[in-house]
Protein backbone atom coordinates (compact mmCIF):
# COMPACT_ATOMS: atom_id res chain seq x y z
CA UNK A 1 0.00 0.00 0.00
CA UNK A 2 2.71 2.46 0.72
CA UNK A 3 3.91 2.10 -2.88
CA UNK A 4 0.14 3.11 -3.84
CA UNK A 5 0.43 6.21 -1.60
CA UNK A 6 3.44 7.71 -2.73
CA UNK A 7 2.48 7.01 -6.50
CA UNK A 8 -0.65 9.11 -5.66
CA UNK A 9 1.00 11.53 -3.84
CA UNK A 10 3.53 11.76 -6.62
CA UNK A 11 0.79 12.08 -8.99
CA UNK A 12 -0.98 14.79 -7.74
CA UNK A 13 2.04 17.03 -6.91
CA UNK A 14 3.11 16.87 -10.76
CA UNK A 15 -0.18 17.47 -11.68
CA UNK A 16 -0.35 20.46 -9.24
CA UNK A 17 2.89 21.67 -10.81
CA UNK A 18 1.27 21.71 -14.33
CA UNK A 19 -1.41 23.10 -13.21
CA UNK A 20 0.45 26.26 -11.36
CA UNK A 21 2.61 26.29 -14.47
CA UNK A 22 -0.22 27.49 -16.27
CA UNK A 23 -0.38 30.31 -14.42
CA UNK A 24 2.53 31.84 -15.56
CA UNK A 25 3.64 35.51 -17.15
CA UNK A 26 3.24 34.87 -20.99
CA UNK A 27 4.26 38.28 -21.87
CA UNK A 28 6.66 40.87 -20.15
CA UNK A 29 8.01 43.59 -20.93
CA UNK A 30 8.97 46.61 -17.82
CA UNK A 31 9.97 48.99 -20.56
CA UNK A 32 10.86 48.41 -24.12
CA UNK A 33 14.44 48.71 -24.26
CA UNK A 34 14.63 45.25 -25.91
CA UNK A 35 13.46 45.38 -29.63
CA UNK A 36 12.52 42.03 -29.92
CA UNK A 37 8.74 40.21 -28.82
CA UNK A 38 6.59 42.39 -30.90
CA UNK A 39 6.18 44.51 -34.01
CA UNK A 40 5.19 48.03 -34.62
CA UNK A 41 2.68 49.11 -37.31
CA UNK A 42 1.89 52.55 -38.91
CA UNK A 43 3.64 55.12 -37.44
CA UNK A 44 4.21 53.91 -34.21
CA UNK A 45 7.95 53.89 -33.06
CA UNK A 46 10.75 53.00 -30.11
CA UNK A 47 11.28 55.97 -28.52
CA UNK A 48 12.85 56.45 -24.76
CA UNK A 49 12.44 52.49 -23.81
CA UNK A 50 8.80 53.51 -24.25
CA UNK A 51 6.59 52.78 -27.93
CA UNK A 52 5.33 55.79 -29.15
CA UNK A 53 2.00 55.07 -30.78
CA UNK A 54 1.03 58.45 -32.05
CA UNK A 55 2.91 61.68 -32.15
CA UNK A 56 1.51 65.68 -31.34
CA UNK A 57 1.54 68.58 -34.26
CA UNK A 58 0.21 69.30 -37.15
CA UNK A 59 2.36 67.23 -39.20
CA UNK A 60 1.23 64.38 -37.70
CA UNK A 61 -2.94 64.64 -37.89
CA UNK A 62 -5.01 61.67 -38.68
CA UNK A 63 -2.15 59.24 -38.13
CA UNK A 64 -2.38 55.63 -37.16
CA UNK A 65 0.16 53.31 -35.18
CA UNK A 66 0.04 50.23 -32.98
CA UNK A 67 2.28 47.46 -31.38
CA UNK A 68 1.49 43.63 -31.58
CA UNK A 69 3.04 41.40 -29.49
CA UNK A 70 3.97 37.67 -31.01
CA UNK A 71 3.46 35.55 -28.44
CA UNK A 72 -0.20 34.61 -28.88
CA UNK A 73 -2.24 33.88 -25.30
CA UNK A 74 -4.94 32.36 -23.92
CA UNK A 75 -8.03 34.33 -23.33
CA UNK A 76 -10.24 32.43 -20.99
CA UNK A 77 -8.96 33.56 -18.23
CA UNK A 78 -6.45 36.36 -17.36
CA UNK A 79 -4.69 39.53 -16.12
CA UNK A 80 -2.67 42.43 -17.78
CA UNK A 81 -0.82 45.29 -16.23
CA UNK A 82 0.58 48.19 -18.14
CA UNK A 83 1.17 52.20 -18.00
CA UNK A 84 0.70 54.70 -20.36
CA UNK A 85 1.37 58.14 -21.00
CA UNK A 86 -0.90 60.88 -23.06
CA UNK A 87 0.63 64.42 -23.60
CA UNK A 88 0.63 67.37 -25.97
CA UNK A 89 -1.84 68.46 -28.46
CA UNK A 90 -4.84 70.51 -28.68
CA UNK A 91 -7.40 70.71 -25.68
CA UNK A 92 -7.47 67.21 -24.26
CA UNK A 93 -5.51 65.66 -27.04
CA UNK A 94 -7.12 63.24 -29.21
CA UNK A 95 -7.68 60.23 -29.85
CA UNK A 96 -6.51 57.96 -27.90
CA UNK A 97 -5.31 54.35 -27.14
CA UNK A 98 -6.97 50.95 -27.34
CA UNK A 99 -5.47 47.59 -26.02
CA UNK A 100 -6.56 44.58 -28.50
CA UNK A 101 -7.57 40.88 -28.18
CA UNK A 102 -7.92 39.73 -31.77
CA UNK A 103 -8.41 36.42 -33.29
CA UNK A 104 -4.64 35.11 -34.47
CA UNK A 105 -5.71 32.93 -37.26
CA UNK A 106 -7.07 36.03 -39.00
CA UNK A 107 -5.48 39.46 -37.79
CA UNK A 108 -5.91 42.57 -38.93
CA UNK A 109 -3.20 45.18 -37.48
CA UNK A 110 -4.83 48.51 -38.03
CA UNK A 111 -8.21 50.47 -38.09
CA UNK A 112 -9.53 53.49 -38.90
CA UNK A 113 -7.65 57.22 -37.79
CA UNK A 114 -9.50 60.16 -35.59
CA UNK A 115 -12.36 58.54 -33.31
CA UNK A 116 -11.71 55.13 -34.38
CA UNK A 117 -8.59 55.41 -32.38
CA UNK A 118 -6.59 53.05 -34.78
CA UNK A 119 -9.51 49.93 -34.16
CA UNK A 120 -12.79 51.03 -35.56
CA UNK A 121 -13.67 52.09 -38.70
CA UNK A 122 -14.32 54.95 -40.16
CA UNK A 123 -17.98 56.52 -40.47
CA UNK A 124 -19.59 56.71 -43.71
CA UNK A 125 -23.41 58.12 -43.32
CA UNK A 126 -23.71 57.43 -40.21
CA UNK A 127 -22.54 54.22 -40.33
CA UNK A 128 -19.08 52.90 -38.77
CA UNK A 129 -17.37 50.59 -41.13
CA UNK A 130 -15.69 47.03 -39.38
CA UNK A 131 -12.31 48.12 -37.98
CA UNK A 132 -10.23 44.91 -36.62
CA UNK A 133 -13.20 42.57 -36.77
CA UNK A 134 -13.31 38.93 -34.23
CA UNK A 135 -11.71 41.15 -31.79
CA UNK A 136 -12.30 43.03 -28.37
CA UNK A 137 -11.30 46.40 -27.07
CA UNK A 138 -10.63 48.16 -24.04
CA UNK A 139 -10.36 51.84 -25.18
CA UNK A 140 -8.60 54.85 -22.94
CA UNK A 141 -10.47 57.47 -25.48
CA UNK A 142 -9.08 61.33 -24.74
CA UNK A 143 -11.90 62.93 -27.29
CA UNK A 144 -15.84 63.13 -27.37
CA UNK A 145 -16.97 62.13 -30.58
CA UNK A 146 -20.96 62.56 -30.62
CA UNK A 147 -21.46 59.81 -33.75
CA UNK A 148 -19.74 57.34 -31.59
CA UNK A 149 -22.02 58.39 -28.38
CA UNK A 150 -18.89 59.06 -26.40
CA UNK A 151 -19.75 59.79 -22.97
CA UNK A 152 -16.89 62.50 -22.58
CA UNK A 153 -13.40 63.60 -23.53
CA UNK A 154 -11.99 61.06 -20.69
CA UNK A 155 -13.36 58.09 -20.31
CA UNK A 156 -12.85 54.03 -20.42
CA UNK A 157 -14.76 51.98 -22.71
CA UNK A 158 -15.15 48.66 -23.80
CA UNK A 159 -15.24 48.05 -27.52
CA UNK A 160 -15.97 44.71 -30.10
CA UNK A 161 -15.74 43.85 -33.50
CA UNK A 162 -13.54 46.76 -34.53
CA UNK A 163 -16.37 49.24 -33.21
CA UNK A 164 -15.76 52.22 -31.09
CA UNK A 165 -19.35 52.63 -29.85
CA UNK A 166 -18.87 50.96 -26.83
CA UNK A 167 -20.54 48.50 -25.03
CA UNK A 168 -20.00 49.91 -22.03
CA UNK A 169 -18.38 53.34 -20.84
CA UNK A 170 -16.86 54.75 -17.81
CA UNK A 171 -15.76 58.51 -17.20
CA UNK A 172 -12.06 59.26 -15.71
CA UNK A 173 -12.61 62.42 -13.68
CA UNK A 174 -8.93 63.44 -14.47
CA UNK A 175 -7.92 63.81 -17.88
CA UNK A 176 -5.51 61.69 -19.22
CA UNK A 177 -3.02 64.33 -21.14
CA UNK A 178 -0.61 66.09 -19.78
CA UNK A 179 -1.33 64.69 -15.88
CA UNK A 180 2.25 61.91 -16.08
CA UNK A 181 2.39 58.48 -16.53
CA UNK A 182 -0.84 56.53 -15.90
CA UNK A 183 -1.62 52.72 -14.84
CA UNK A 184 -4.12 50.58 -15.87
CA UNK A 185 -5.13 46.49 -14.87
CA UNK A 186 -7.58 44.38 -17.00
CA UNK A 187 -8.65 41.35 -14.91
CA UNK A 188 -11.29 38.65 -16.79
CA UNK A 189 -11.86 35.45 -15.04
CA UNK A 190 -14.16 34.01 -17.64
CA UNK A 191 -17.15 35.69 -17.11
CA UNK A 192 -16.42 39.41 -16.02
CA UNK A 193 -14.23 41.81 -17.41
CA UNK A 194 -12.90 44.39 -15.06
CA UNK A 195 -10.62 47.44 -15.50
CA UNK A 196 -8.89 49.82 -13.48
CA UNK A 197 -7.23 52.98 -14.18
CA UNK A 198 -4.99 55.29 -11.72
CA UNK A 199 -1.86 57.69 -11.46
CA UNK A 200 -0.51 55.56 -8.50
CA UNK A 201 1.30 52.30 -9.76
CA UNK A 202 -0.85 50.54 -6.86
CA UNK A 203 -3.73 48.32 -8.17
CA UNK A 204 -7.25 50.20 -6.80
CA UNK A 205 -9.47 48.09 -4.50
CA UNK A 206 -12.64 48.91 -6.77
CA UNK A 207 -12.62 49.08 -10.67
CA UNK A 208 -13.52 51.76 -12.68
CA UNK A 209 -15.39 50.13 -15.19
CA UNK A 210 -17.17 46.15 -15.26
CA UNK A 211 -18.99 43.75 -17.85
CA UNK A 212 -20.67 41.14 -17.45
CA UNK A 213 -21.34 38.67 -14.52
CA UNK A 214 -21.60 34.73 -13.74
CA UNK A 215 -25.65 34.79 -14.56
CA UNK A 216 -24.83 36.79 -17.79
CA UNK A 217 -21.30 35.96 -18.78
CA UNK A 218 -18.84 38.20 -21.36
CA UNK A 219 -17.20 35.31 -23.46
CA UNK A 220 -14.51 36.77 -25.11
CA UNK A 221 -14.02 33.71 -27.01
CA UNK A 222 -17.56 34.19 -28.61
CA UNK A 223 -16.32 37.77 -30.27
CA UNK A 224 -12.50 36.25 -31.05
CA UNK A 225 -13.79 33.04 -32.16
CA UNK A 226 -10.90 31.52 -30.46
CA UNK A 227 -9.35 30.70 -26.98
CA UNK A 228 -6.52 32.12 -28.14
CA UNK A 229 -5.58 35.64 -29.20
CA UNK A 230 -2.86 37.64 -30.61
CA UNK A 231 -2.96 40.86 -28.14
CA UNK A 232 -1.88 44.61 -28.89
CA UNK A 233 -2.48 48.18 -28.92
CA UNK A 234 -3.55 51.10 -31.18
CA UNK A 235 -3.83 54.52 -31.18
CA UNK A 236 -4.84 57.45 -33.58
CA UNK A 237 -4.66 61.20 -34.33
CA UNK A 238 -7.44 62.90 -36.28
CA UNK A 239 -8.04 66.62 -36.94
CA UNK A 240 -6.34 66.91 -33.41
CA UNK A 241 -3.02 65.45 -32.21
CA UNK A 242 -1.34 64.33 -29.00
CA UNK A 243 1.52 61.72 -28.42
CA UNK A 244 0.49 58.25 -27.02
CA UNK A 245 2.84 56.27 -25.19
CA UNK A 246 3.37 52.62 -23.90
CA UNK A 247 5.54 52.23 -21.34
CA UNK A 248 5.37 49.03 -19.87
CA UNK A 249 3.13 45.98 -20.76
CA UNK A 250 2.68 42.26 -18.94
CA UNK A 251 -0.39 39.64 -19.62
CA UNK A 252 -0.62 36.99 -17.57
CA UNK A 253 -2.94 33.81 -18.17
CA UNK A 254 -4.67 31.62 -15.22
CA UNK A 255 -6.55 29.35 -17.03
CA UNK A 256 -9.06 26.98 -15.64
CA UNK A 257 -8.08 23.02 -15.65
CA UNK A 258 -8.81 21.00 -18.25
CA UNK A 259 -11.65 18.31 -17.62
CA UNK A 260 -9.25 15.63 -17.99
CA UNK A 261 -6.66 17.14 -14.99
CA UNK A 262 -9.43 17.26 -13.10
CA UNK A 263 -10.19 13.69 -13.33
CA UNK A 264 -6.62 12.80 -12.68
CA UNK A 265 -6.46 14.72 -9.70
CA UNK A 266 -9.70 13.06 -8.80
CA UNK A 267 -8.27 9.75 -9.52
CA UNK A 268 -5.19 10.46 -7.56
CA UNK A 269 -7.36 11.75 -4.54
CA UNK A 270 -9.41 8.16 -5.00
CA UNK A 271 -6.44 6.10 -4.82
CA UNK A 272 -4.54 8.18 -2.15
CA UNK A 273 -7.84 7.68 0.49
CA UNK A 274 -8.18 4.24 -0.14
CA UNK A 275 -4.90 3.43 1.03
CA UNK A 276 -5.26 5.65 3.82
CA UNK A 277 -8.13 3.28 5.03
CA UNK A 278 -6.81 0.69 4.33
CA UNK A 279 -3.29 1.69 6.38
CA UNK A 280 -5.90 2.35 9.07
CA UNK A 281 -7.43 -0.94 8.89
CA UNK A 282 -4.60 -2.76 9.08
CA UNK A 283 -3.24 -0.51 12.45
CA UNK A 284 -6.60 -1.14 13.90
CA UNK A 285 -6.20 -5.12 13.46
CA UNK A 286 -2.92 -5.31 14.85
CA UNK A 287 -4.10 -3.49 18.18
Amino acid sequence: MRKTVIVSIALLACLSLNHNADAETLINFNDFSSDSGYQLKGVAQKVDNSIQLSTEGDANKNTVGAIWFDTPVNVTNFNVAFSYTFSGGQFTGADGMVFVIQDPNSPKYLGGTGGAIGYGGTIIKGVEQPGITNSIGLEYDSWTNTDRSDISSNHVGIDVNGSTTSLVQSTVSTTFNGTGTWYSWIDYDGATLSVYVSQSNTKPGSPTLTYGSSASPFLIKDYTDSSTGLVGFTASTGSVTQTTRLNSFSYDANPVPEPSTLALLGTGAVFAGIASRRKARKTSLAG
